[in-house]
């Protein structure tokens, strides 16, 4: 079965809830699956599972908002992360720096 065009709703549906709050049971019911069924899918498909496409694409948005300036703590706060250690150690795992260091320091 080809499941390329529902992986591709789905990821419009994921950019456009990126800071809502998003978890596999919401997007695996918005795409009409068991999540157990759609997670193993979308890893076939993607290369990546569910939740690490739905941070990675989170952290993409935080760079533009760190970079205009923002807040890390707002930040973090609106891509759905609880503490901002955490947001500033998966910053620092996907771009190689501190959300606090200045693109071109």
């Amino acid at each position: 079965m080809d499941y390329r065009e529902s992986i591709e709703k789905t990821k419009e549906f994921i950019k456009s809830h990126l800071s809502d709050e998003l978890t596999a049971e919401t997007i695996a019911s918005n795409a009409g699956y068991s999540v157990f069924h759609f997670c193993r899918v979308f890893k076939e498909e993607t290369g990546k599972s569910l939740m690490s496409y739905v941070r990675e694409k989170r952290l993409e948005l935080a760079e533009n908002d760190i970079e205009k300036g923002e807040p890390t703590l707002d930040v973090a706060l609106k891509y759905g992360f609880e503490t901002s250690s955490g947001f500033s150690r998966a910053y620092e795992r996907k771009f190689g720096k501190r959300p606090t260091q200045k693109l071109h320091a």
